[in-house]
């Protein structure tokens, strides 16, 4: 296969891949989003007591592992996702040698 013919191929491969996994991707980008949120609002309510009580210790936590978790999933797919594709150009490089 030529580099000129591979290029588009990845690029196939690459948009096939993200159709296939749009929803999950969603889910994951909604998940940090609503999470954010969760935080930002614990944040202000932190600010505004006196006092710090359990309540808002676990939704700070719960709600930052919750984003770093999703952001994990979404960065692995798309590691994933690119890995293929240089998978794909190193065997039209070693083709080509």
């Amino acid at each position: 296969m030529e580099l000129k013919d591979a290029i588009p191929a990845a690029l196939e491969a690459i948009e096939r891949l993200l159709k296939a996994f749009a929803v999950e991707r969603y889910v994951y980008l909604v998940l940090t989003a609503v999470s954010f949120m969760l935080l930002i609002y614990t944040g202000y309510l932190l600010l505004n007591r006196d006092n710090l009580n359990t309540e808002l210790v676990v939704a700070l936590f719960s709600s930052s592992g919750l984003i770093a978790a999703s952001s994990a999933r979404i960065s692995l797919f798309f590691n994933k996702a690119f890995t293929i594709i240089e998978k794909l150009f190193e065997r039209i490089h070693d083709e080509q040698q």
